[in-house]
């Protein structure tokens, strides 16, 4: 309130890689156009470090606590009781003035009521299922968070369809991939000389994906370099460092977090389904998806959702709903197909066109021809909720 002595804060929650990565670049912002707001969060090591450089408290790491299908579920059910154990307990002694919630459905979601009953506020930062154009799916937390800022239009007026106001803001990768470094400078960086073709291989984020994926794509690898041009370059997490090693040869480059930068710089990319394929549209990296799971999780799969016949795992294909970027998943993650695909994308100059112009209407329904920028009206309607006056930028 103005002329209060009350400080104000607020808490963020992220539970994966990319969530984390978004929602600490909306903490600094916010921090840094009103200093005097005391930040929280329980997430991953970029936004847990944002909020003990501003003097909060970085309630418990978050980092690989998403899961998919039952079975990750349940390896991870008894760290995410702990987790919500220790937020509980954290906001019995600290009172907030606002929550911001961040992807991570399945716990966010079961939060809402919690804040709800406590008069919290809440922002629902990329809503669950947020790329979903129809159905009933994805909307049953809309009565109960106060404001959304989603990252697609129709998932805007699906929610305020649903009773809930939400605004399109766009999507926080136009502003961090396109303001990373020149292609060029980052592949001279790399070690890429002129004449020479760099492919990018991401295998995920998580142990299980860099188990699973690792081998697949290092074999790959060994087939395309029998063309002596190609280099290669594997941006991994931190903490999975050691395990990408363990499966690339030294020749073949490891760098810590610096998938955005791989992206920008490579001439093709393999990149695990994800976040990561939609990082890739938005850097033009010409890309192959692969994705594949361990034996009991592909029995899963194949008893609780191949039945489903999910048309597209990409997020390029589910946002064109079209086929755009190749999908080799499975059975069809093979290390040979794997190195066609990436030849075929090196050699036809279509192919790359083609990519490039879907590329296009992407980033168009990612909100690049909007006047403002998904960060910054985000943290404006933080402000209108917290009632503080906006900041200049």
């Amino acid at each position: 309130m103005p002329g209060s002595n009350h400080r104000r804060s607020v808490l963020f929650i992220a539970g994966d890689l990319s969530g984390d990565a978004c929602t600490a670049q909306l903490a600094e912002r916010l921090a840094e156009r009103h200093p005097d707001i005391v930040l929280h969060a329980l997430g991953g090591r970029r936004l847990g470090g944002v909020v003990k450089r501003s003097g909060g408290t970085w309630i418990a790491d978050t980092t690989n606590c998403s899961a998919i299908g039952l079975i990750s579920v349940l390896l991870i059910y008894l760290r995410a009781r702990w987790l919500s154990f220790k937020l509980h307990r954290f906001l019995h002694a600290h009172p907030i003035d606002a929550a911001v919630l961040c992807d991570w459905g399945g716990f966010n979601c079961r939060k809402l009521t919690f804040f709800r009953k406590a008069g919290v506020p809440t922002l629902y930062f990329f809503p669950p299922r947020s790329w979903q154009r129809t159905g009933k799916a994805g909307l049953q937390f809309a009565p109960l968070v106060t404001r959304v800022a989603t990252p697609f239009e129709w998932s805007a007026k699906r929610l305020s369809d649903a009773g809930c106001r939400a605004d399109w803001v766009g999507h926080p990768l136009l502003e961090s991939v396109r303001g990373s470094r020149s292609r060029e400078l980052l592949r001279r960086e790399f070690g890429v000389e002129a004449g020479e073709k760099l492919v990018a291989l991401l295998p995920g984020s998580r142990p299980s994906e860099i188990r699973v994926l690792g081998p697949r794509l290092a074999a790959a690898a060994r087939v395309l370099s029998r063309d002596p041009s190609i280099k290669f370059l594997v941006p991994v997490p931190a903490p999975l460092v050691r395990m990408a090693r363990a499966h690339f040869p030294p020749s073949i480059q490891v760098v810590v977090d610096r998938a955005t930068d791989a992206l920008l710089a490579c001439d093709v990319a393999v990149v695990k389904t994800g976040s990561a394929t939609l990082e890739a549209a938005v850097a033009g990296a010409p890309q192959v998806t692969v994705y594949d799971l361990g034996w009991v999780s592909r029995i899963e799969w194949l008893l609780l959702w191949m039945w489903k016949k999910i048309p597209f795992i990409a997020m390029p294909n589910i946002i064109l709903q079209r086929p755009l970027v190749p999908e080799l998943l499975g059975l069809n993650c093979r290390p040979d197909a794997i190195a066609a695909g990436v030849k075929r994308l090196l050699e036809n100059k279509e192919d790359r066109r083609l990519m490039e112009e879907g590329y296009k209407e992407i980033r168009a329904h990612l909100g690049e021809n909007l006047p403002f920028r998904a960060t910054g009206r985000t943290v404006e309607i933080l402000e209108e909720m917290l009632g503080e006056p906006p900041a200049r930028p």
